[in-house]
């Protein structure tokens, strides 16, 4: 027998959506005791849901389709036109599979080497400063280090612009809306510089090489053998610049952490398990992506409660890590949680998603973000600094999620 899915009363819950932002479909869940409830935001319906088996049926891609599924303003700063994450079956697989190899062991290799390189100049730099803003710096260290990998070029005098328009991109719907056009106009500059590069790339006055990802996002094939359009290729390159510099915030997350739990500081020195429970649990208890967006590909009916047919559906990601059935204490900061997590268990932590990378829609940079965390967390651990006084408060009403900028004055590396 189909049963009711609860549902608020109103015509409409964009207002208490934008009020709540994070918290607001576990609050529903929670007063009407369901992991599946209904809402209507922005004038559509959608059916909720949360937790390890509702991410298991969202990732079933005989079940749900992404095409169409998110409103086209926000599709357009988010993820662009013609991107992977619009795709569906074989066109999203080798789309998919190109990023996959462009993300290579090689390729992860280079970027570490990088990324070491680049944090030894920073810390020199902040060595030299009275006090730095560390999601300011963060962010132009990591817009440095995904243009020297990727390979393209970035002058000294484009640094600052380049990572403020990275920067609004990824605010560009926190404070209600009201940064979308700045958004916008951000996304329109960053595709204007990166068609311009792979122009260049093209018709040879470039010559990045071959194993990069710039060469092989400029010179990639439809399946009807034909080149990307620059856009489109444009775009691809924008979806590993902009996501990689949102790693920042999970860096920033983690030296939070550290300085609300010192007591975790020595066991990282020593213990490298414990380093990986630690990212791992950053990853589950700050927020980062509140909920992921799919469309019913067909009529169903799943656990007694029926979805029509291209009825938008939110898997919410913060609420499933923090869901308290699935996980003891979700609102207290508990690394060793992780050393009784199955690793394949692919649906319990989902920060960024769930499923099969290779086939599925789960995040295809997620090795890279843990091995951004990973490096980040080294060098943050080799800083000596004072903390001056401030708050270190955010938000769960804003998305995405702003992480305390954290000042810190007089470092000294102790490494």
């Amino acid at each position: 027998m189909v049963k009711p899915i609860p549902k608020e009363e109103g015509l409409d819950h964009t207002v208490a959506w934008m009020n709540e932002g994070y918290l607001f479909l576990s609050n529903r869940m929670n007063q009407f005791n369901s992991d599946v409830v209904e809402t209507k935001i922005l004038g559509k319906k959608f059916i909720a849901m949360r937790g390890p088996k509702a991410a298991e049926l969202f990732y079933d891609s005989s079940r749900f389709i992404r095409y169409g599924a998110i409103p086209k303003n926000v599709a357009d700063v988010i993820i662009g036109k013609n991107s992977v994450f619009q795709f569906d079956d074989g066109q999203h697989h080798k789309r998919k599979q190109m990023l996959i190899n462009v993300m290579n062991e090689e390729q992860r290799i280079k970027l570490e080497q990088i990324s070491r390189n680049q944090w030894k100049i920073a810390i020199e730099r902040w060595e030299q400063t009275g006090e730095v803003v560390l999601l300011d710096e963060l962010e132009q260290l990591f817009t440095i280090i995904v243009c020297n990998w990727i390979g393209i070029p970035l002058y000294a005098k484009n640094v600052s612009l380049r990572t403020k328009d990275i920067r609004s991109m990824l605010t560009a719907f926190t404070n209600k809306g009201l940064n979308y056009f700045q958004g916008n106009q951000a996304k329109k500059r960053a595709l204007k510089w990166i068609s311009y590069i792979i122009r260049q790339v093209r018709t040879g006055r470039i010559h990045p090489q071959e194993q990069s990802p710039l060469y092989q996002l400029a010179w990639y094939e439809r399946s009807n053998g034909k080149l990307l359009s620059i856009p489109n290729a444009a775009e691809e390159v924008l979806n590993i610049i902009r996501p990689f510099v949102a790693i920042t915030r999970y860096a920033c997350f983690s030296q939070l952490a550290l300085l609300e739990n010192p007591n975790v500081r020595q066991r990282l020195l020593k213990d490298s398990q414990y380093v990986s429970w630690f990212i791992q649990e950053v990853k589950r208890f700050y927020p980062a992506v509140p909920f992921v967006i799919a469309k019913a590909r067909e009529s169903f009916i799943w656990e007694d409660i029926y979805f029509p047919k291209n009825r938008l559906v939110l898997l919410d990601l913060y609420g499933s890590n923090h869901h308290p059935d699935t996980w003891d204490e979700p609102e207290n900061f508990v690394p060793e949680r992780f050393q009784f997590l199955d690793e394949k268990d692919r649906y319990r932590l989902i920060p960024q998603g769930a499923g099969d990378l290779e086939f599925g829609h789960r995040c295809v940079g997620e090795e890279i973000t843990t091995q951004m965390m990973r490096i980040s967390l080294e060098y943050l651990l080799q800083l000596d600094y004072d903390l001056p006084d401030q708050d270190l408060n955010f938000k769960l009403n804003q998305i995405p999620a702003q992480p305390s900028k954290i000042r810190l004055q007089n470092i000294r590396n102790k490494g």
